[in-house]
């Protein structure tokens, strides 16, 4: 059947082309779809987030728009629509392309008979808040107007059937297939009283109407009815019995209350959408206007409903201050979608100022005239914060402020003219930042680059440009400045770093310069120039400062951990007995005892709790405590006169058996010195007096060395070690 506009509701029509424009206007994607999962309509905004077009839509499925593993999802959320009637859901979408994006999908069934599903897509690495609607289903009110039923009965005065329609016996569910001349209430015998009284009213004359009434079948289903019992007379004018017109209506009633929702979901949609939406008539007058668009424009909707839509949604250019009147005129001009989101700001009743972004479609009526516009605000404050955000650090270094790499190149470039020669370019490295991060952290490592940039700052001027070209690097560009001017510069951030003592950490410094002096050089020569100074430099104080943070490391956990300091004392002393014992060299001697002084440094980066902690460790804590060695090894190899001892750290928590850490070596495959640190250490723990234990006696020390010899510890080192650097102790001792 045709549409028929004399029977449509006129403002159902308004609130279906407004909710149209509103959709054409929303950056979220709409789709219909059927029990097949076939796409029978979609928005322009999906075709865009998609890059499918409508010509697709003959073939598109919403299979092709997902991943294949996402099938599952797609038939759990379709028993969850038919449930519930609505679900909320994410999925992943697949893009014509066949590029996967992340979405949220909002469906809900507009039908079940047959079952038509609409879905409002939203791509959430870029939006914030789903926009949601409902299209009015013009087939849907068709089709139940096509199917309206009626049905006509005529009784005598006795209420025998004379005459009854085809309808009738259908909405009536008549079972006796031939009731002429059957008295009603044979037929109906279960006929509620107060219908029968409906009978008698008529036959004394009277007109009974009902223009709704439910009417219940044996089954317990219903029917919603309109009905109406009117007297036919006979020729005398006596009654000759009634005429019952009947009308099923439940589909009225269905589509009262689709009307009914779908007022309320647009209702809603309006009230929860996250954008501001007003919508003008021809004459700018405004119609409608959300809650959002309220917070937005400092109107309200009273205030607002009937005013001129240039006088609520008030909008200027940021760059130029100028007014934008015209955005209205525009849309009407275009007579489709536009964007209006160049650099506008929204100048709110009180004069507040929010940048927006707007979008505007024209709302036409049936005869494709337009009629009016919706305007769609969208707050664009966060937005752009996030933006400069992003600029920011595009050019900037997170950690200190300072220019990135890539801005200084880009003003390298740029200074690279005559008129800023005498060009300096200097370049500050941070000497041992490594070795201060694996000694103390990589937040202490941050704080120190932090100073050095403060330092850098405080000395430089306005119009020097100031970078960390990452790591612990960082480049000076200094135009206008000779090698006099530049070596000043120098000395005064030499002497600010020498001046300051962040304790624990020593800070030192490696700078480097030179000076573009002519047009015709070369300024990547000069750069180089300036790296190798740099680097002259950083050999010539690099190594004392990383001797100097290892001496650091130890007064550290020395100062701070006293049976520490005990315990590295004893294991030296114990090694250098043992390696005397083994008839070692005296470097070798002196070798071994370095070692063992060392073998703890990196319990530095140990928490004091643990450390200090009277009870049992907790796996967590054991874990921290097991990676010490490690801590250790990569702070000794960063530094020239230990890098030959690094290794014997590392692998003094090995045992002989394999099940040692960091790498389980086994056997003579552990260092050797190693291997004397391990017993030494051993013992010194066991007869040591500790907070979380009981110190052994030199006896029962000696019965755990040997219990555990050729499974923990070598078996000649522990022999060497109990005949003849204990016993000889001893005999010192008893003599």
């Amino acid at each position: 059947m045709l549409f028929d506009k004399d029977k449509f509701n006129l403002s159902l029509l308004d609130s279906s082309r407004l909710l149209k424009a509103v959709l054409e206007t929303t950056q979220d994607g709409f789709i219909v779809i059927n029990s097949d999962f076939r796409i029978i309509f979609a928005n322009d905004s999906y075709f865009k987030m998609t890059g499918y077009t409508k010509s697709n839509l003959k073939t598109l499925s919403l299979r092709d728009l997902i991943p294949s593993d996402k099938y599952n999802e797609l038939r759990r959320a379709k028993v969850t629509v038919l449930k519930r009637g609505t679900a909320l859901f994410e999925t992943m979408g697949k893009k014509k392309d066949g590029s996967l994006y992340n979405v949220e999908v909002s469906a809900a069934v507009l039908s079940t008979g047959p079952l038509i599903t609409v879905c409002f897509i939203r791509d959430i690495t870029d939006r914030k808040n789903a926009e949601q609607s409902l299209l009015q289903s013009h087939d849907l009110m068709r089709y139940i107007i096509e199917h309206n039923r009626s049905a006509v009965a005529v009784h005598d005065k006795n209420l025998n059937y004379m005459y009854v329609s085809r309808p009738y016996m259908d909405v009536f569910r008549v079972k006796d297939e031939n009731p002429i001349g059957k008295y009603h209430y044979d037929v109906f015998p279960d006929l509620p009283a107060p219908l029968r009284e409906v009978h008698q009213r008529v036959l004394r004359g009277e007109i009974v109407t009902c223009d709704e009434d439910e009417y219940f079948y044996d089954d317990g289903s219903s029917n919603w009815m309109r009905w109406e019992c009117r007297p036919w007379y006979e020729n005398d004018g006596s009654i000759g019995g009634f005429v019952l017109y009947s009308e099923i209506i439940t589909e009225r009633k269905l589509m009262e209350q689709a009307l009914y929702n779908e007022k309320e979901h647009f209702k809603m949609t309006l009230l929860s959408v996250g954008d501001g939406v007003i919508s003008a008539d021809d004459s700018g007058r405004i119609t409608v206007m959300n809650p959002v668009a309220e917070k937005l424009t400092g109107w309200t909707t009273e205030e607002a409903l009937g005013a001129p839509l240039r006088d609520v949604l008030r909008v200027i250019y940021e760059d130029t201050r100028k007014t934008n009147e015209d955005y209205l005129e525009k849309v009407m001009a275009a007579g489709s979608i536009i964007d209006l989101s160049n650099g506008l700001l929204l100048v709110s009743k009180d004069n507040r100022e929010m940048p927006v972004e707007l979008g505007a479609a024209p709302i036409k009526n049936s005869r494709g005239a337009i009629v009016g516009a919706v305007i769609v605000i969208r707050d664009y404050t966060e937005k752009r914060i996030k933006q400069k955000e992003i600029e920011y650090l595009s050019y900037h270094d997170a950690l200190t402020g300072l220019y990135n790499r890539r801005y200084m190149e880009d003003s390298i470039k740029r200074l690279d003219t005559g008129r800023n020669i005498p060009l300096t370019l200097m370049v500050i490295d941070v000497n041992g930042l490594k070795l201060t991060n694996d000694a103390f952290g990589h937040e202490a490592g941050d704080k120190l680059l932090k100073k050095v940039s403060g330092i850098i700052k405080k000395v430089c001027r306005a119009d020097d440009i100031i970078g960390r070209m990452g790591g612990d690097e960082f480049c000076i560009l200094l135009p206008h400045t000779d090698d006099r001017q530049a070596e000043g510069i120098k000395e005064r951030i030499k002497a600010a770093a020498s001046n300051l003592k962040p304790d624990p950490i020593i800070l030192s410094l490696a700078v480097g310069h030179a000076v573009k002096t002519t047009s015709e050089q070369d300024i990547k020569a000069v750069m180089t120039a300036a790296d190798n100074l740099m680097y002259k430099d950083k050999i010539k104080y690099g190594k004392a400062m990383r001797s100097q943070t290892i001496e650091m490391v130890l007064h550290h956990i020395n100062a701070n951990f006293k049976q520490e300091q005990l315990h590295t004392q004893k294991v030296s002393q114990y090694c250098e007995a043992i390696a005397r014992a083994m008839n070692f060299s005296k470097k070798e001697v002196g070798d071994i005892k370095n070692a063992a002084a060392l073998h703890d440094i990196g319990k530095i980066m140990v928490p004091p709790q643990i450390l200090n902690k009277t009870g049992k460790l907790t796996q967590e804590e054991f874990a921290v405590i097991r990676r010490h060695p490690e801590i250790g090894y990569q702070m000794l190899k960063s530094v020239d006169e230990y890098v030959t001892l690094a290794e014997d750290v590392l692998y003094h928590h090995e045992r002989w058996d394999g099940k040692g850490y960091p790498e389980g070596l086994r056997g003579d495959k552990i260092p050797l010195y190693s291997r004397i640190i391990a017993v030494a250490d051993a013992y010194e723990a066991m007869t040591a007096v500790r907070p979380y234990q009981t110190a052994k006696t030199e006896e029962e020390a000696i019965q755990e060395l040997l219990r555990f010899s050729s499974i923990q510890f070598d078996p000649e080192i522990v022999r060497v070690f109990i005949e003849k650097v204990l016993s000889s102790r001893n005999q010192i001792l008893d003599s």
